[in-house]
């Protein structure tokens, strides 16, 4: 399935009972304002049935249609399977969106080898990309498959396949990005232990006494004679503090207010 302007183009599949399979080669549209489904019927000569081939829209305004994977009965018993590695063009004929055609292709360059179920993906320059896919090799009793981490690239302008090439990455690179990880890891441990620190200092603060507070800003810490000293505290004592050496403390109503 391919969306193309504002449709889904569908094409091809199987299905497959505990007693039979087919597979289908039939075309699909759904329109996506009118949410319909409506069957297509392209002239000229189209791909075989097959499943798990990739589509995908060029710039010109066609659908490629590329591998996929179908099997059929041989004997009775028996099933033969195929890999398949032909191209398709679908295309409108005269521009009108209500009937289409098939065309062979026969791209050039290094094409993927045969195989299904890759995926794909549009890249710039009006390029496709084709990545992995799996290669089934069916037996009488066995079934094996072969899967790829190859990259492949399709341009539709110049109709050419291209062998991608992933670059690797420069160690130095990795010790770089390495060293940065170590210095950030430094700078969060040393940030931790400030925001610690702070919030240690905040709570020995809010448990300070507040009359302890407000002895500590009255007495000048260069009196030395006692008497000086008791004058100064006697004179200097917070207002509740007084009130409370009175026996009128806390008044009704009152509340001390905490001096940290």
């Amino acid at each position: 399935m391919v969306a193309w302007k504002r449709q889904l183009i569908l094409f091809g599949g199987f299905h497959e009972s505990t007693r039979d399979y087919i597979y289908y080669n039939d075309v699909y549209a759904f329109n996506l304002d009118t949410f319909t489904w409506s069957k297509l019927s392209p002239s000229g000569m189209g791909p075989t049935p097959r499943s798990g081939c990739q589509m995908s829209v060029t710039p010109q305004g066609g659908i490629v249609i590329y591998g996929g994977y179908s099997k059929q009965r041989v004997k009775k018993d028996m099933d033969k399977g195929t890999r398949h590695s032909d191209m398709f063009l679908l295309k409108p004929e005269d521009g009108r969106e209500d009937k289409w055609v098939w065309t062979r292709m026969n791209p050039s360059g290094v094409k993927p080898t045969p195989r299904s179920g890759f995926s794909v993906a549009m890249a710039p320059n009006h390029q496709t990309l084709f990545f992995g896919g799996v290669c089934d090799e069916e037996e009488e009793e066995s079934l094996a498959g072969e899967f790829f981490n190859d990259l492949y690239f399709y341009d539709a302008t110049r109709n050419r396949w291209f062998e991608g090439q992933l670059k690797k990455l420069r160690s130095g690179w990795r010790r770089q990005t390495r060293k940065r990880t170590v210095r950030r890891l430094k700078v969060l441990r040393v940030e931790t232990r400030m925001r610690t620190k702070t919030a240690e200092r905040r709570a020995v603060r809010r448990t300070e006494s507040p009359l302890q507070g407000c002895l500590a800003s009255a007495v000048p810490t260069s009196a030395q004679d006692p008497a000086v000293l008791g004058e100064a505290l006697r004179s200097s004592l917070c207002p509740d503090t007084q009130e409370k050496a009175e026996g009128g403390w806390p008044r009704p109503g009152r509340e001390l207010s905490p001096m940290i």
